[in-house]
């Protein structure tokens, strides 16, 4: 019986003839972990995260910076940060750094767990189109100084990204939008993260029987988020099969139950960061309503103190259209809903704007109008962001960050800064990046 033995590390490896020696494979890859911890990894224990890919990071996190700590200096060279301040307030809030004093951030275990920089607890429950990041978001609300006596608002808010992430870091907060689909995705984003995960529990059959009451119209549950969760899913299921084929393997249902287990490996992970770090979740207040028809909410007056909103691009993005398989099951008139978006009313504009299109002077006007409400809502010394972009029509670059900018400023509000942000791959979108701006409303007005 021969004994198997294996085979000696191979130190080094020579020439046909033995002239001379090559470096063996293990020291080659020894000598590359070196050089790129060396030249790669930056050097201290409080360092920017692998995230920070543009300016426009940099700027962010110097804006974090400044409402987080005492004093600070950025070292983008060596991507490291120095600070005076409250270490473990900051681990707990910074978006932008990976570690501080040696240890990781609660942003950098988000996105570990998760495995992307946006995507994290219930943000990517629903593809929905013109959403913008979460970490814009978090970075905002530090800048501002938002605690849990604080008040944010966004009269835009789509599928509730401003007003989630408020939730996560314990920020109060009201969502308002005009779309029913937009605040049914804010509710369920709101009321996962106080729900008992195991009612999401079900077994195959069960959810077989689910997806054949919804297709046969006679879904209902005494639960009001499972029985809009489930439909949820149902439509981005359907969606998927509308624009692709590469699903027809799993079948509806298999893709049904695909999607429902992402949510609740969402759910899990969310609540081991919870846990792990003792957060307290904020319930958003979610509103069907108008930003135009906002003073019609006397109690809104000087209410917040502060707004982190993006007006949406209807005449670059068709948000109703995405929502369509919803809507028509729904018996929604999408028609009404269009009516209701900026610009989208009867009538004509109040200014030609330099000669754009109608559709787009309109869409001005009303965007003004919004800037005009958002400081009646603020209390004095509220501040504002509001993430815009540039877009095409026709051929024709329409400028509406520095229009934004001008309205801001002609309604009362002090401009305090523009920050510029690429959107990485965007080659084809309408939007190539966006703008936020940052103003304040005077005290004293």
């Amino acid at each position: 019986m021969t004994k198997k033995t294996l085979p000696k590390k191979q130190t080094k490896q020579t020439t046909m003839f033995g002239t001379y020696e090559f470096p063996s494979y293990e020291e080659i890859m020894d000598a590359y972990a070196k050089e790129f911890a060396n030249y790669i990894l930056p050097k201290g224990d409080t360092i920017f995260g692998f995230w920070m890919q543009t300016l426009a990071d940099l700027e962010f996190l110097d804006l974090e910076l400044q409402g987080l700590t005492e004093e600070y200096t950025i070292d983008p060279i060596n991507r490291i940060v120095n600070f005076k301040g409250d270490e473990e307030y900051i681990r707990l809030r910074v978006a932008h750094l990976e570690k501080v004093k040696g240890k990781p951030t609660l942003y950098t275990d988000l996105v570990d767990k998760f495995g992307d920089t946006n995507a994290y607890a219930f943000h990517n429950l629903y593809p929905y189109k013109g959403k913008f990041y979460p970490r814009v978001v978090r970075t905002l609300i530090n800048a501002f100084k938002l605690d849990n006596n604080s008040l944010l608002l966004d009269p835009f808010n789509g599928s509730g990204t401003t007003t989630h992430e408020a939730s996560l870091m314990g920020i109060k907060s009201v969502g308002i939008d005009v779309t029913p689909m937009g605040i049914v995705l804010s509710e369920l984003k709101n009321d996962l993260l106080f729900f008992d995960g195991q009612k999401l529990n079900f077994t195959p059959k069960e959810l077989q029987d689910i997806l054949e009451a919804i297709e046969n119209r006679k879904w209902q549950h005494q639960d009001p988020l499972i029985h809009k969760l489930m439909l949820a899913v149902y439509f981005d299921t359907v969606d998927a099969f509308v624009r692709t084929s590469r699903y027809n393997r799993k079948g509806k249902l298999g893709l049904f139950i695909e999607k429902l287990n992402y949510i609740k490996s969402c759910y899990t992970k969310t609540m081991q960061i919870k846990n792990k770090y003792g957060l307290n979740f904020e319930p958003a207040s979610i509103i069907e309503g108008d930003i135009l028809e906002l003073k019609n909410m006397s109690e809104m007056e000087e209410k917040f103190d502060a707004c982190i909103t993006s007006p949406p691009y209807y005449f670059s993005i068709d948000y109703v259209g995405k929502d369509k398989i919803a809507y028509d099951y729904l018996g929604v008139d999408m028609r009404k809903i269009e009516s209701k978006y900026l610009g989208m009313k009867n009538g004509r504009p109040r200014s030609n704007y330099g000669g754009l299109p109608p559709k787009v002077a309109m869409y001005y006007d009303d965007l003004k109008d919004s800037i005009k409400n958002i400081f009646w809502a603020l209390k004095p010394g509220g501040k504002l962001a509001i993430i815009i972009g540039d877009s095409t029509v026709n051929g024709k670059k329409i400028p509406t960050t520095m229009t934004t900018k001008k309205f801001c400023e002609e309604v009362g509000f002090k401009f305090e800064k523009l920050i510029f942000n690429p959107l990485l791959g965007a080659r084809n979108r309408a939007i190539r990046g966006e703008s936020i701006i940052i103003c304040y409303k005077p005290v004293g007005v």
